[in-house]
């Protein structure tokens, strides 16, 4: 039995035409100077949505482009989703099975699917800029989405998957975002979970929690003495309207806090950093020594972090940024 959020399965592998995911398509600093200037210091979801994937789509997939060319962030994800919700999870891997294999076959890609994964990539890095409201729809809207399709399943295991279905002994199961593991002191677990307002606890001899790196918060940091001496500070993004902070604050939201001067900002996971992987303490200054590229600590200002891609350029950044410092004069 498989427990999942939405009960959706992830999309399997097809043809890429970039294996790379459009390293290119990620926004210089001047484009991402120029665009805060003129959006109160903020850089839009909307923009890095429109630029790195409605454009790639325009570019290499006009009929898809013509279908979903007016549609807003929300309704391109309701739109995906909906299908997905709507089909028994297994005959959608099965129908994907299809699609992807016809598209290893023939090279070509599957360019929706590809351009997602591009934007993706592309957003994470100016992901700092965003403001706190785009973040809140960047985690609640878009990344659901993500985390499904670009997955990449290999065609051998969605195989080995559809014929355990068939066999009877493999399943999925809908817990939402209500749901908590049991450990029991003799052995299992007790998994607790709702369907539809009904409660249900059941019991497992195994369990395996393959639910990923979590992010850590800015107390679970392993080096006290850098929070101690206020070298390190809590990753935060301010709110663009901030009547629409004070609303969530007043809600009882406890990531939404104030500064001293009055101004609503939201907590996101980990520590400050620039855009060189640099630690910035309280007063946005950035120490020249210490950098981070600890998954668990820069969730929050990376929220999508994609394996050896994001180590390849995190490292060339850090790499630059040394070079220079060593080169600076003495």
């Amino acid at each position: 039995m498989m427990h999942s959020r939405n009960g959706l399965l992830p999309a399997l592998r097809f043809h890429l035409e970039d294996s790379h995911f459009g390293k290119n398509t990620v926004l210089t600093a001047e484009e991402i100077k120029s665009v805060r200037a003129a959006n109160d210091g903020f850089l839009p979801l909307d923009y890095v949505f429109d630029k790195n994937f409605r454009q790639g789509i325009k570019e290499n997939d006009r009929e898809f482009y013509e279908r979903i060319k007016d549609f807003t962030l929300e309704d391109f994800v309701n739109d995906v989703m909906e299908l997905r919700e709507k089909l028994d999870p297994f005959q959608l891997l099965a129908a994907e099975y299809a699609e992807a294999e016809k598209s290893i076959k023939r090279r070509v890609s599957i360019y929706w699917k590809e351009m997602l994964g591009v934007l993706s990539f592309a957003m994470n890095y100016p992901a700092k800029y965003f403001s706190a409201e785009d973040m809140l729809r960047l985690q609640k809207v878009l990344m659901p989405l993500i985390s499904v399709v670009i997955a990449y399943v290999p065609q051998s295991s969605a195989a080995e998957m559809l014929a355990m279905h068939e066999a009877g002994v493999l399943d999925i199961v809908a817990v939402g975002d209500d749901n908590e593991v049991e450990p029991v002191e003799t052995g299992g677990i007790i998994y607790h979970y709702s369907i539809d307002g009904q409660e249900k606890h059941e019991a497992f001899e195994t369990f395996v929690d393959c639910i990923g790196q979590p992010h850590l918060s800015f107390e679970e940091l392993p080096f006290p003495g850098l929070i101690n001496n206020k070298t390190v500070s809590r990753a935060r993004l301010y709110f663009r309207d901030q009547n629409y902070g004070k609303t969530l604050h007043d809600k009882g939201n406890e990531k939404v806090k104030t500064d001293s001067d009055g101004r609503y900002y939201l907590n996101v996971p980990g520590i400050t950093i620039n855009d060189s992987f640099q630690v910035v303490d309280e007063y946005n200054a950035f120490n020249e020594r210490i950098y981070i590229m600890a998954v668990p600590f820069i969730g929050g200002f990376n929220p999508d972090y994609s394996g050896l891609d994001f180590g390849e350029a995190a490292s060339a950044l850090v790499i630059k940024s040394l070079t220079e410092v060593f080169n600076a004069p003495k």
